[in-house]
């Protein structure tokens, strides 16, 4: 199995992918048109002669035997022509000198970013290919991408991780909190863009509220990963993410940040000559890359490394679709 850049004749393969896919993921293309949209927006952003991030999309593929059975996504300069908005979580401190007591309080308020950041998002695998380093693969393959060519994308990163869920897939932060502000039909339009969320400032108050008298349910799950999200969660922590106190509007999902060239993946990443094709010792095992941009490919692979030159198995020729003089990326 590789990850590579999504291309035009996988619309229809995507689009089957995910059209029976999980509904409470905003992020994903609603129609095959929005399919070959994201496509063509991911194709845009690779053929633009200026490097810098400007309101771009990276749209990836895991294919395994042949069938794309996921995709992933990077996108850039997030709130740069509109704020994104999330809740904050905070501690209120109240007291009183009348009857000499202190006392501090959970609340969560409106808050803002403005300033552009880089995000992930839109990774989704088949049900039945979940498993065996295969979300892994499809998540770590954009820190890859990200580290071949850093000056596309911002020196901040964000992950949004999915917030809980009730037995019916129904946010429960959305039942019974965030629901009462808005026209739920609202949220089944797919006019409303995935990466730009200011219209909600619009209609929260932007004063705190206290957590003590939600819900119970609602109480214990604000920036708490959904079950299946935990292991993304897990991954984003191990690459040095940390969580940032801001959760989702709609799921209260957690919210992690990291800089760009504090990434583990990032961080670590060489690209290297190759040595020699074969069957190399076992000294390593994980991610191996191509350094070409609009050829980029990313598979998980043993190789021997001798401090300068790199030993890899002689079928990556064909999956990494390697040259004479290629080169490649490491992480050691």
């Amino acid at each position: 199995m590789f990850v590579r850049l999504a291309k035009v004749k996988d619309c229809q393969d995507i689009y089957d992918l995910i059209k029976d896919g999980d509904s409470g993921m905003t992020t994903l293309p609603k129609s095959k048109d929005e399919v070959l949209e994201r496509i063509s927006w991911s194709k845009k952003s690779l053929n633009k002669k200026a490097k810098r991030p400007d309101k771009d999309s990276y749209l990836f593929v895991l294919k395994e035997n042949n069938r794309i059975v996921g995709i992933s996504a990077i996108y850039t300069s997030v709130s740069k022509n509109g704020t994104s908005v999330f809740f904050k979580q905070k501690k209120k401190n109240i007291s009183s000198k009348v009857f000499k007591f202190k006392k501090s309080l959970d609340v969560i308020q409106l808050h803002t970013v403005k300033n552009p950041y880089t995000e992930l998002g839109t990774l989704y695998l088949h049900p039945d290919f979940r498993g065996k380093g295969r979300g892994s693969l499809l998540s770590l393959a954009r820190f890859k991408f990200m580290a071949l060519w850093p000056e596309r994308f911002d020196q901040k990163v964000v992950a949004e991780i999915r917030g809980k869920v009730d037995k019916d897939e129904t946010s429960i932060f959305w039942k019974h909190f965030s629901k009462y502000f808005f026209d739920e039909e609202m949220f089944n339009n797919n006019e409303i863009s995935y990466i730009n969320n200011s219209f909600i400032a619009e209609s929260i108050p932007k004063h705190p509220f206290l957590v003590s008298p939600l819900n119970r349910s609602a109480q214990r799950i604000i920036g708490i990963p959904n079950d299946n999200a935990v292991p993304a969660f897990k991954m984003m922590e191990s690459q040095n993410f940390k969580p940032n106190g801001l959760v989702d509007i709609i799921d209260a999902g957690p919210c992690l940040d990291c800089k760009l060239n504090e990434i583990k993946t990032i961080k670590n990443n060489q690209s290297v000559k190759i040595k020699s094709f074969g069957l190399p010792e076992k000294q390593f095992s994980g991610l191996i890359s191509n350094t070409d941009l609009k050829g980029f490919r990313v598979v998980r692979s043993d190789f021997s490394f001798d401090g300068e030159k790199v030993s890899i198995h002689r079928n990556l020729i064909e999956t990494l679709k390697l040259g004479t003089n290629s080169k490649v990326a490491i992480n050691v």
